[in-house]
């Protein structure tokens, strides 16, 4: 598929979960460009694989993307 091509620029933890799980890709894919900027900086800046995980987790869902986007700012 074309477009799991572009995921290779993401952050390793990102990639992968958009090229596994259809749900997080859904979810990722219907963000806007800042959105998805920011969901890269802040998986960019994650400290763990929990907080990896919860962010990716949060992709998939309406609410916990909701939060993560409204979460605190990266930089």
């Amino acid at each position: 598929m074309r477009m799991d091509n572009n995921f290779t620029d993401l952050p390793l933890g990102l990639g992968m979960a958009l090229m596994m799980n259809e749900r997080t890709k859904q979810g990722y894919e219907s963000l806007s460009e800042t959105e998805k900027e920011h969901i890269i900086l802040r998986c960019k800046d994650a400290k763990s694989k929990t907080e990896m995980d919860k962010i990716i987790n949060s992709i998939s869902s309406e609410d916990g993307l909701r939060d993560l986007l409204k979460g605190p700012s990266i930089g």
